[in-house]
């Protein structure tokens, strides 16, 4: 099957393949490097599910898909993949987000052997006591190590004030405490239920002439190859995975955070939660690129709030903010390093508010769609960013292509839906303090 967009001057090719498996080729013609991606619809959101040859729904610790991904890599022969990808002069990498679990590589050579690599480790776990025994200790420390870094502290802090029980509210790792409950056992029984070709995805992003020369159709060649890999592999049969997650009201968990590192300047953070819903067809981008607009228009860095936000001190130069649906609920995140962390929480607060009624000329908006779009856009001009992205959004119920070619077309009063997320009790903030700063602080 080949999805045409014209717009965007883009071809997406794909097929199933008997096993489950889908295979995605976006040809990139011209470039040198490849990306290759192997996924699974399986990320830190779930928790709770029924397993396969279960009835019953199990709840794992939190962290387990991470801790997963992590022990992949670990090879019956005692080798580890990464090593391998290397002897082929190929860069290799993995990552758990909330809503898969990515395992890729990129080069300009050997192709065909990173994919086969790809396929074959992803698809032959090895598990031991020892080995997860080993890799308790070296994730805990990367917990603590995170848990070090303010920016990382400080997003968390505001993850656990708007979320009640729902996942976003820990981080994709896991805790201490949860790390070490996880066991063989619970990996194997993982692995089995999600890590079946039905529940993933292979994605090439490249120029298929590169790692097919001198054939007549090179894309057809890349499901070839893929295929023959497949073919004398046994799976057994495809479930329906049930899973279960908690269902987030509109309402913040708690309105204020605070803690104290060692750190020169405080750092704020102001959150907006956006409870659970059941996206269809590319809504959660829609969604996410709608809100876009919004923020940038009143708080990006054209705006006259910005400006008036380094006239008044409440920044040190600059302000991050963040969009981000997983496909059931999300968040706005709007981040500065301030001197005056209090103010700016008002600050900030009393302009989400007023987003409650939408008001933006025609001039503007059509700047900011296109500030939104084209910064959008030309991030899809890389090649890992492209098929991580497209996978990540798939899995969402978007395709990013097609979402991108309606945005496009999007009408002012298509924003007006959004007035509904911008109400006071989906607020928190979240500050962290210098160890040396006032006492008198006040939340």
């Amino acid at each position: 099957m080949v999805k045409t967009y014209e717009q965007l001057n883009e071809k997406v090719y794909s097929e199933i393949l008997p096993n489950g498996l889908r295979v995605i080729v976006i040809p990139k013609p011209g470039f040198n490097k490849t990306f290759v991606c192997f996924a699974v619809k399986y990320g830190a959101l779930v928790n709770r599910f029924v397993p396969r040859d279960g009835s019953d729904y199990v709840e794992m610790p939190l962290g387990i898909a991470h801790f997963l991904e992590h022990k992949m890599f670990d090879l019956p022969s005692g080798d580890d993949a990464s090593t391998l990808f290397a002897r082929y002069g190929l860069d290799s990498n993995a990552m758990t987000n909330y809503t898969m679990t990515a395992y890729l590589f990129s080069g300009a050579a050997n192709i065909t052997d990173g994919i086969n690599l790809l396929l074959d480790f992803v698809q032959d776990p090895y598990f031991t006591d020892e080995s997860v025994k080993k890799e308790q200790g070296i994730i805990v420390q990367e917990l603590k190590m995170y848990l070090d870094d303010p920016n990382d502290a400080l997003h968390l802090g505001l993850m656990q004030n708007l979320f009640h029980q729902y996942p976003l509210r820990y981080d994709v790792g896991g805790t201490v405490d949860s790390i070490m409950e996880i066991t063989k056992e619970h990996l194997y029984k993982c692995y089995r239920t999600f890590y079946h070709p039905a529940n993933m995805d292979l994605i090439v992003v490249g120029d298929p002439d590169n790692i097919f020369a001198n054939q007549n159709n090179s894309v057809e060649s890349v499901f070839n190859h893929v295929r023959k890999n497949q073919e004398g592999k046994k799976f057994p049969p495809a479930i329906d995975i049930k899973k279960s997650f908690y269902v987030e009201n509109e309402k913040a968990y708690r309105g204020s955070g605070l803690s104290k590192m060692d750190i020169m300047m405080p750092k704020v953070a102001v959150g907006l939660k956006l409870p659970y819903e059941k996206y269809g067809e590319n809504e959660a981008l829609a969604t996410e690129l709608k809100l876009k607009i919004l923020i940038e228009a009143v708080l990006g860095p054209t705006s006259d709030a910005f400006q008036e936000m380094l006239d008044l001190e409440l920044i040190n130069g600059n302000l991050y903010y963040e969009v981000y649906i997983d496909g059931f609920c999300g968040f706005i995140k709007i981040q500065a390093n301030s001197h005056k962390p209090r103010q700016f929480i008002v600050y900030i607060k009393e302009k989400l508010l007023a987003l409650n009624k939408i008001t933006i000329d025609a001039g503007l908006f059509e700047r900011f769609k296109k500030s939104v779009l084209g910064s959008f856009i030309k991030s899809l001009n890389n090649l890992d960013y492209l098929g991580f992205s497209y996978l990540e959004y798939l899995y969402k119920q978007s395709d990013i292509f097609a979402g991108i070619e309606a945005f496009a077309g999007l009408k002012r009063e298509e924003l007006i839906p959004m007035a509904k997320y911008f109400v006071p009790e989906a607020l928190s903030d979240y500050v962290i303090l210098p160890k040396k700063f006032s006492t008198n602080y006040s939340l």
